[in-house]
């Protein structure tokens, strides 16, 4: 993940090829409350979108924690279990242990770096025990979709316009659908956000072909949000298709929101060999020893403006900060 790979200095270094393999895969979070369950590590509302993530090969661990505080739950998780991942995708089906302390958290943890993508009914539901509040609310820039806004239903709908071609969460998505069923009650399903407007400084990515939204980023750069409920159609024939490529969809939202997220400024820019608060040979020969090469958008080493490779610009860090203590 990011934020190990901050740590691993030159043995990381070591690890890079000449073809610029990258410091590892991203390890995220499903925190959610997406069932009412003793046991969530084995309920498949829970399980559904982890082994869809997985299925993609962009992640080292996809690591599910029930946000509900019943059975296994842990209810709200403290800040600093959450720091170990690169970024966390949230949401509601039933009710929060805590939607305030919620709230509070995840904003936290949005501040300290990481990236969040939160979904439907997170971003849906009237119920006050369904939709994250605390600072997530209060404070200004975590919000795309306005909350407790209702949710509509009952029409199939799929991937619409896209207002930002070539899009990195769209990245290989050519088809999303989402069929409502007739299970002899009339049609359900298809969930989808209410309300068509987003909140002041937000980017709308993709609508659904009914024109709700189904892809937005929030003012704050580490906040994604989805239009659409993660679970799919494996799990209750009313959700997404797992025929189509929701999956990839939140895949590729994790990772931009875990890229895209500024976090805290570096108290040491330059100290990438072995964190000892000096800028010193050690750093330059991190940086010497893959000159030149193409590393991925993310490593540690790539100082200057996270381009994906370590040039000149990165190499003028070390010498501005040399034998500076820190």
């Amino acid at each position: 993940m990011r934020f190990r790979a901050l740590m691993m200095g030159v043995a990381a270094a070591g690890a890079i090829g000449a073809g610029g393999a990258a410091f590892g895969q991203y390890d995220v979070a499903i925190v959610a409350s997406a069932s009412n369950t003793a046991n969530a590590q084995a309920e498949p509302r829970y399980t559904d979108v982890r082994d869809k993530l997985m299925a993609t090969g962009m992640f080292d661990s996809v690591t599910i924690i029930n946000a509900t505080g019943i059975g296994d739950g842990v209810g709200t998780p403290p800040l600093g279990d959450l720091l170990g991942f690169d970024a966390i995708i949230f949401w509601t089906n039933d009710s929060l242990a805590n939607a305030v302390t919620m709230g509070d958290v995840l904003a936290d943890y949005v501040d300290a770096g990481g990236g969040v993508v939160v979904c439907v009914f997170a971003n849906t539901s009237t119920n006050a025990l369904r939709y994250l509040q605390g600072r997530w609310l209060s404070d200004p820039g975590y919000i795309a979709i306005p909350q407790n806004g209702g949710f509509v239903q009952g029409t199939p709908a799929g991937l619409g316009t896209v207002f930002v071609p070539g899009h990195p969460i769209l990245n290989g998505v050519t088809t999303f659908f989402n069929q409502a069923p007739d299970l002899g009650t009339g049609p359900f399903g298809a969930w989808r956000p209410a309300q068509t407007g987003l909140t002041a400084g937000s980017t709308r990515i993709a609508n659904w072909t009914t024109g709700q939204t189904l892809i937005a980023l929030a003012p704050n750069a580490g906040v994604v949000e989805l239009g659409f409920h993660p679970v799919s159609n494996a799990v209750n024939a009313g959700y997404w298709d797992q025929t189509t490529q929701g999956g990839l969809i939140m895949a590729n939202a994790l990772k931009f929101a875990a890229d895209a997220a500024p976090g805290p400024a570096d108290p040491c820019p330059g100290d990438v060999a072995n964190n000892d608060g000096m800028v010193d040979v050690d750093d330059l020969n991190a940086i010497l020893s893959v000159f030149g090469t193409s590393v991925g958008v993310g490593s540690p080493l790539d100082l200057a403006n996270d381009d994906g490779v370590i040039d000149v610009d990165d190499l003028n860090v070390i010498l501005t900060n040399w034998g500076v203590p820190c």
